[in-house]
């Protein structure tokens, strides 16, 4: 492993994703420092070496290789650079700069009803407060402001004194700084993201902006912020707090130093740019992010090639489009050299293609680019329309998913949809259990999946002679199991009673009442649901097989259904205080389509 292995693709896919997250969350992602000496320099751009080269190699052969792994001088990372025809400067203005400041994560609960949360973020961080309205109470503060945000509109957010000296809010609150990340919580998701740009104590702006509650305390507190962005979704908060040893759910301003933050900033989705704060002579608006329908809609209305035998599309595309999620899914690297493409997607063509169709995995690879889901770097400009394999062969162009289309796809909900549209629209009358094993993406069967990557396959059955007596062979294993929340499951039973809210059978167990509670998105992966009681039902045990099985689904209407038809089942009932949430059965509704 060594910088010899490092492609001119490779180094062109890593200064495209580069371009695509902007320099810091570049370098943060893959812990690597700005350039001191020599830079890249492309198109107009200039890039630091090291890190290029670094994350060059993970495109080229698979790997990292981390700032720790090589040196950053001429006669390396320069010389390979030089090597592969690219042009490197000496920096003047990276080795005259100071060491990068690097951002700490700021961890901000949005607040429930009950404190007006989703109003005052709807009305300080969405909307913003104009700051003519504030002139009467901002003091000094009005010149900053004015300076921060030219258009007249503030975004605001803040937070109330406490008393303590050392819990986690009182140490947020004196260690955040200007530049660092802010995070909000709400609904035990991530659900929108900005910069600290200037921080500041006002109890009359405070009281303006959102009065006091009702203890008479006001958010006196406060952060002026910059580049806000609210996900598209909600971001799974499980793997960020386990990570940063926060406990869940969050309940308190919390802080976490830079170091704490570059491990989990791949957690994250890449930063869009910023439409806050436009200089008078901006630039022409960038595209506007891909959506998670317009996403859906590319994936159902690819260009595919039609046999005129079969009359069905063709299904190279398909196939490398679920072969790419599977690599998301495994968190290998989006873009993969053309010899690795090859030699794992050109089986997949031979199994599960149309009999009629050849086995050309080139054709996917390339063609694929005019679906705005996928990229091609590192083949020669003068290729023409197909460049023969033996080009490929030669200069070993990388491609996969966007960014844009990768970090959509991170989402579970969203993955489900894109693999029921391939499934549903390109590959009828394919084994689909046995194509989604095979490329990795199993799990989709029922609605448990699997709880740890080892059960994925471990299977093992001893051979008959072993079985021929004795007592039962016993296998250690190790695994991670999501840990279930008992009063949830208590409360869901006693809600109804132990009454099924498909059939209404209360059983007798034990002279006992007996029900199960049932996960409507399933815990384990890939379907990564949460454990809430909006995701629990209230089932006698035969339904509850039914329902985790696929074979049952409740429609948009609340009629429950079999999955491969008959007579509805009768209403679910539902108990008032009993809040499910439509989203997971939707999502529950998707996997019976899949596996329909």
């Amino acid at each position: 492993m060594g910088l010899g292995e490092v492609t001119r693709a490779g180094v062109l896919a890593a200064v495209e994703e580069c371009r695509y997250l902007g320099r810091d969350t570049f370098l943060r992602k893959y812990g690597f420092r700005r350039a001191k000496t020599y830079e890249l320099v492309l198109d107009g751009g200039r890039y630091d070496s090291k890190a290029i080269v670094g994350v060059g190699h993970r495109y080229s052969v698979g790997t990292l290789l981390t700032a720790d792994d090589f040196s950053g001088g001429a006669h390396t990372v320069a010389r390979r650079l030089r090597a592969l025809g690219f042009s490197v400067e000496e920096g003047a203005s990276a080795s005259e700069e100071s060491e990068p400041f690097v951002p700490q994560l700021v961890l901000q609960p949005r607040g429930g009803a009950r404190v007006r949360g989703p109003q005052n973020f709807i009305k300080s961080v969405r909307q913003g407060v104009s700051i003519s309205d504030l002139q009467g109470v901002l003091g000094e503060q009005v010149g900053v402001l004015n300076g921060l945000y030219p258009d007249g509109v503030a975004r605001l957010w803040g937070s109330t004194p406490t008393s303590q000296v050392s819990n986690e809010k009182a140490k947020a609150l004196k260690g955040r700084r200007v530049g660092d990340e802010v995070l909000f919580y709400a609904e035990n998701g991530f659900i929108a993201r900005a910069r600290i740009l200037y921080l500041f104590n006002s109890s009359p702006v405070a009281k303006t902006v959102w009065g006091t509650d009702e203890d008479n305390a006001t958010w006196e507190h406060i952060m002026a912020l910059g580049d806000v962005e609210e996900f598209p979704s909600s971001i799974r908060t499980e793997p960020i707090l386990q990570s940063l040893g926060v406990p869940a759910p969050l309940r308190s301003l919390t802080l976490r130093p830079a170091d704490d933050y570059r491990r989990v900033a791949h957690l994250l989705p890449a930063r869009r740019p910023s439409a806050l704060r436009q200089p008078s002579s901006a630039p022409p608006a960038a595209p506007a992010p891909m959506t998670a329908e317009e996403l859906l809609g590319r994936f159902g209305s690819l260009n595919t090639h039609r046999s005129v035998k079969a009359g069905s599309p063709s299904r190279h595309q398909p196939l490398a489009l679920l072969w790419a999620i599977s690599r998301v899914v495994a968190d290998e690297p989006r873009l993969a050299p053309w010899s690795q493409f090859r030699a794992e997607v050109g089986p997949l063509l031979a199994e599960f293609g149309l009999p009629s169709s050849k086995v050309t995995p080139e054709y996917p690879f390339w063609h694929m680019r005019r679906s705005g889901l996928w990229e091609v770097h590192g083949a020669l400009d003068d290729a023409g329309a197909m460049p023969q394999i033996k080009v490929f062969d030669s200069v070993q162009p990388v491609a996969g998913l966007t960014c844009e289309a990768a970090e959509l796809l991170r989402d579970p909900v969203t993955r489900l949809d894109a693999i029921t549209k391939l499934c549903s629209v390109y590959l009828k009358g394919v084994d689909q259990h046995a194509l989604l094993d095979r490329v990795g993406l199993a799990g989709y069967e029922t609605v448990e999946g699997f709880f740890d990557a080892s059960e994925v396959g471990s299977g093992q059955e001893l051979d008959p002679v072993e079985r021929a007596s004795g007592p039962a062979e016993r296998r250690e294993s190790t695994a991670s199991r999501p840990v279930r929340d008992v009063a949830l499951v208590r409360r869901v039973k006693e809600l109804y009673r132990n009454t099924c809210q498909v059939c209404g059978t209360r059983l007798l167990f034990k002279r006992r009442h007996y029900s199960q509670a049932a996960h409507i998105r399933g815990l384990g992966t890939p379907h990564d649901g949460p454990d809430e009681l909006p995701n629990l039902l209230c089932l006698c045990p035969n339904h509850h097989v039914l329902f985790d099985g696929l074979e049952i689904y409740v429609d948009a209407d609340g009629i429950v259904q079999w999955t491969h038809g008959g007579e509805p089942l009768g209403r679910l009932h539902r108990h008032p205080s009993h809040p499910i949430d439509e989203a997971h059965l939707r999502y529950h509704r998707t996997l019976c389509t899949l596996n329909a």
